[in-house]
């Protein structure tokens, strides 16, 4: 059995989401003067969209389930499907992209599309210059139904050639996980995913410690 980590790292000052999405800020506080012996802390600021995070359908309708709603052991030990496809910065991934590296795929499972982007996660362009997914790709990846749909970008969409297919995907209860990172490190195109978000009451999405598991008996 092989466990990769494919959580990205969060740190103050990292990528984040243009305004009004927070900066990530970490800061140390001072030990407090009400205990005798030296302690040490910190505060985090974040968004609940922050680092390796996964997300509901309220993220889009008000009537979408919060994440703390999804039974935690929907999250443990899910199977899944990887395909690697090959793309320049801003490039879209086409249906043929994906239909040429596809393993099996089972209805229920998690898809995960490794574009080798999750290696830029502290370059300045890793929102701004990620690739995204045409229309007709992410309804084929639909078409597989998947419980979990996870790629390596920060966007999965794009903001100047808006390719629009957001409604269907959380009209059809598709949790969202991404980006995820160490791809590269996973040796087969199947295994089991964990994804274990922080459990965060009203949130439409929280940051999500997320592992890759193979040969799982």
């Amino acid at each position: 059995m092989r466990i990769i980590d494919i959580t990205g790292p969060i740190y103050s000052g990292m990528w984040h989401y243009p305004p009004p999405y927070p900066e990530t800020l970490i800061e140390e506080i001072p030990a407090p003067e009400w205990i005798e012996y030296p302690t040490y802390s910190w505060t985090f600021q974040m968004c609940c969209q922050s680092g390796t995070y996964l997300e509901t359908s309220l993220h889009v309708d008000r009537d979408g389930p919060p994440l703390i709603d999804v039974p935690i052991e929907e999250l443990f030990l899910r199977p899944a499907a990887v395909i690697r496809v090959s793309v320049e910065p801003l490039g879209r991934i086409e249906v043929e992209d994906l239909t040429s590296a596809a393993p099996e795929i089972n209805p229920g499972e998690v898809i995960v599309v490794d574009t080798g982007w999750g290696s830029k996660w502290r370059d300045a362009d890793f929102i701004e210059n990620c690739p995204y997914f045409s229309r007709d790709a992410m309804y084929w990846i639909l078409d597989r139904e998947p419980f979990i749909f996870s790629a390596d970008m920060p966007k999965f969409d794009s903001w100047d050639d808006p390719q629009e297919f957001f409604g269907r995907f959380f009209d059809d209860g598709v949790l969202l996980l991404a980006p995820v990172v160490n791809l590269a490190q996973i040796q087969a195109d199947r295994g089991h995913i964990v994804a274990l978000p922080m459990k965060v009451e009203q949130a439409c999405a929280a940051p999500c410690r997320t592992l890759f598991i193979e040969d799982w008996q």
